[in-house]
């Protein structure tokens, strides 16, 4: 996927911020490697009514990367997905009450997912090891070039209070526990009353290895660098990875951290299932 010049991207925010929304759009919010693909997949199918996969990935309707000049022409329904924060979502999206769906993830596990992408990412030399890279995760920008996670979290924690009823929060870990369980909570939600049979089948397909499968033969490619080849973006898919990377000190030092930034919320993070 061709990432948009530094000075392009101010117009892009823009440009993305006055898409012009559909009243059947879906938005599904997500913080970088907390699961978008998977979920993408899952209210995907229960839009359709089928557990058969969709050709298109999940960046053919893209924001950080897709504009309006591509997004417009994408048919209905469509599963818009952005990792920005609630600040700079579509205006159409609040104004027209579009049903969001946010995912969540806990933070540690970001930060190695987040780590491997970028070692694996290409395009230019990558070599801080673990050590040296997490206090990277720790500083003004967060993880992600765009918004630090801790702000993005509280933000999306705001607007839910203040809109319960047009978004539905998930977490990452609850849907690795019992995806069947969250993915009737997706289908309440979007109010597409799918059976239990179908709820089935769609928490076998997108199980991780078969979305990781499918993303390898069935999706089209044009709208990613890497080609036909495994994607960078199925690594694991575990909880408590994290527990593999971090030292005693280093996890003290994080646990520290979001104490600090998360101190008036009332959020919540699983680290083991």
């Amino acid at each position: 996927m061709k990432k948009i010049p530094n000075e392009d991207l101010k117009s892009h925010i823009e440009r993305v911020r006055d898409l012009k929304i559909r009243d059947d759009d879906v938005y599904l919010a997500t913080y970088p490697k907390s699961g978008t693909h998977w979920v993408w997949e899952i209210i995907v199918m229960l839009r359709r009514g089928s557990a058969e996969y969709e050709p298109s990935p999940k960046e053919a309707v893209f924001l950080d990367f897709k504009g309006p000049d591509v997004i417009d022409k994408v048919p209905s329904p469509r599963v818009l997905n952005c990792h920005w924060p609630c600040n700079l979502t579509p205006r159409g999206i609040f104004d027209k009450n579009i049903k969001i769906v946010h995912v969540q993830r806990n933070p540690k596990d970001i930060i190695v997912s987040f780590y491997y992408h970028h070692k694996n990412l290409g395009g230019r030399p990558f070599t801080e090891s673990f050590l040296e890279f997490l206090p990277l995760t720790l500083g003004t920008y967060g993880i992600f070039q765009f918004y630090p996670w801790y702000k993005y979290v509280k933000e999306w924690e705001r607007f839910t209070k203040t809109h319960p009823e047009q978004i539905l929060n998930l977490y990452f870990e609850d849907m690795k526990e019992d995806p069947v369980r969250e993915i009737k909570k997706i289908d309440k939600f979007l109010g597409t009353g799918r059976s239990d049979e179908l709820i089935q089948q769609i928490a076998q397909a997108c199980h991780f290895d078969n979305l990781k499968k499918a993303d390898l033969e069935i999706k089209e490619k044009e709208h990613m660098t890497q080609g036909r080849k495994p994607s960078i973006m199925f690594r694991k898919g575990e909880v408590g990875d994290w527990k593999n990377h971090f030292t005693v000190a280093q996890n003290a030092e994080i646990d520290e951290w979001l104490q600090e930034n998360l101190a008036e919320t009332e959020l919540k993070f699983r680290y083991t299932i």
